[in-house]
């Protein structure tokens, strides 16, 4: 195969489904023990590889021109499998499978939702996009931060490439769903996929060989006293530091793209 001439969305096809094979192959033939030493390893392994067959029907759908609202599904499904990596990895040995599994129906849901009733007003304005954009985000940063957390310093090159990675894709979404004014080169979709490509490989480096601790993370939280009400304000003051987020890292992006390749934005 000349690569060349794939296009940027089989280029992403093809990456993704390599990191997945690989994903499989790890989870069928080798299946480390520490998966029945440790459920929640097990499981978030198996949310990595979720992700990635959501990924692989992403870019299936866009090569075939499909119902952009469906390939927003898939993508937020995507993020949804995401950030059940993150609460494994977070929770630990104290990880709760049915509790987590509800709320991430209930945030699936809440996307799903907005994406079929917001398409027909807002389908060409970022508006429509934006939610998933921003729970992308939060996601990328809380992958690479839980994987850091229990790995260690060997798990730097994937948290930094996947840090790196957002402000790659923040941009991509006006391309693939024709929002806001996509002034963006349909290039940069490739450089996606290489970038995919890359954090699967550091990925499989680390995990889970490297795992150093097994217990609850301890992550910093609002010092409200009522445990309810300190749950809604840290979810609240996520969500909006993220949409403030989301909004800078593409303004940046879409800066540097444009003098990366000369371009007036």
């Amino acid at each position: 195969m000349n690569i060349s001439h794939v296009t940027p969305g089989q280029l992403n096809l093809l990456f993704s489904s390599v990191v997945l094979l690989s994903g499989l192959g790890i989870y069928w033939f080798w299946h480390p023990p520490v998966f029945h030493m440790h459920i929640f390893v097990e499981r978030a392994f198996e949310f990595w590889v979720l992700k990635w067959i959501a990924y692989v029907v992403i870019w299936g759908l866009f090569t075939a021109s499909a119902d952009l609202r469906y390939v927003l599904a898939t993508d937020d499904l995507n993020t949804v499998l995401g950030f059940g990596y993150v609460v494994a990895m977070w929770r630990g040995d104290s990880f709760d499978e049915r509790h987590s599994s509800m709320n991430l129906t209930f945030l699936f849901g809440l996307l799903f939702a907005w994406n079929f009733v917001a398409y027909q007003s807002l389908q060409h304005s970022l508006a429509w996009v934006f939610p998933s954009m921003t729970a992308s985000l939060i996601l990328i940063a809380s992958m690479g931060l839980v994987t850091w957390m229990r790995c260690g310093s060997v798990a730097a090159p994937f948290a930094i490439t996947y840090f790196g990675y957002f402000f790659l894709q923040l941009p991509t979404y006006e391309i693939v769903y024709k929002v806001g004014s996509p002034t963006m080169d349909p290039e940069l979709i490739k450089w996606l996929a290489f970038a995919k490509l890359i954090i699967g490989a550091s990925f499989y480096q680390v995990f889970p060989s490297a795992l150093k601790t097994f217990d609850p993370l301890r992550i910093p939280t609002l010092p409200i006293p009522d445990g309810r009400l300190r749950k809604v304000a840290n979810w609240a003051a996520l969500t909006i530091a993220g949409g403030i987020l989301t909004e800078i890292v593409l303004v940046f992006a879409k800066k540097v793209w444009g003098i990366l390749t000369n371009q007036n934005l």
